[in-house]
């Protein structure tokens, strides 16, 4: 029987925090209703849900350590970057009542993450497999270079919907207008933390063989606090009075009705 480490207790943190935020998530969507909110608040669950199962891969790997269980472990640590991402391009949206941001914006938004996720699965599905351990290719820098960009979208889109809004903010917003402000030092951290794996040759910094502690600090807890805060305000936004729900026409998925 392999024995427990350091890197396995990390694991085992993630599994204990992560289904409390899947629940969570899974209340939210509730609230905003399933058809309009699973183009929002599906992001956290599939974050959640891809943080348990990377967990289990990690603690399979206790006893039946190979290079597939590897190579799962670090598709599950790169695709977590896009519903990471994208709830916060789903809380832009929920925020965006008067729809001051075209439907098209916010699609072509996430359309370009997916494009980023299934450039990651495949570049760390084609990665070489060395006596070094797992070592990023092209493929995957230019992922990662997509999700970075993505970042500075929607915090410059935030920006600019906030002092849209600034004079007419109903309460539900402010809070979801915290979320992302507060989660943004932590996501940034994340960002820098898969940045430097992904683009420099420093073995600390790896997905797989790294330093347990600058992972744990640098990547698990940021996520963690960043969806924790996430949760948290967004529980609390739709519980609010003024509370807005969107209907499907205000997500772009039904053409609305041309007045007369």
């Amino acid at each position: 029987m392999g024995k427990v480490t350091y890197s396995d207790g990390i694991a085992i943190l993630q599994l204990i925090i992560f289904p409390f935020i899947l629940g969570a998530a899974i209340f939210i969507w509730s609230r905003t209703g399933l058809r309009v909110g699973s183009k929002i608040w599906r992001y956290p669950v599939t974050l959640s849900l891809i943080r348990i199962a990377g967990s289990i891969s990690s603690l399979i790997s206790i006893n039946h350590d190979s290079y597939n269980v590897e190579v799962a472990i670090a598709v599950c640590e790169l695709i977590g970057i896009a519903p990471l991402l994208l709830t916060y391009i789903g809380v832009l949206r929920q925020i965006d009542t008067e729809q001051r941001f075209p439907p098209r914006f916010m699609k072509l938004i996430t359309l370009v993450a997916i494009i980023a996720l299934i450039l990651g699965i495949a570049g760390v599905s084609s990665a070489d497999d060395n006596q070094t351990g797992y070592r990023p290719d092209t493929i995957v820098k230019v992922s990662m270079g997509i999700f970075l960009v993505i970042f500075v979208i929607y915090n410059l889109a935030a920006s600019w919907l906030f002092f849209q809004l600034s004079f007419s903010m109903r309460k539900f917003q402010k809070k979801l207008f915290l979320a992302i402000a507060l989660s943004f030092p932590f996501i940034l951290v994340r960002l820098v933390y898969a940045a430097i794996g992904d683009y420099a040759d420093i073995a600390k910094f790896s997905v797989i063989g790294g330093s347990p502690t600058i992972y744990l600090v640098m990547d698990v807890l940021e996520e963690i606090v960043a969806m924790a805060l996430t949760m948290v305000l967004g529980m609390s936004a739709v519980l609010e009075s003024d509370f807005v729900k969107l209907t499907p026409a205000q997500m772009g998925s039904e053409p609305k009705n041309d007045q007369v």
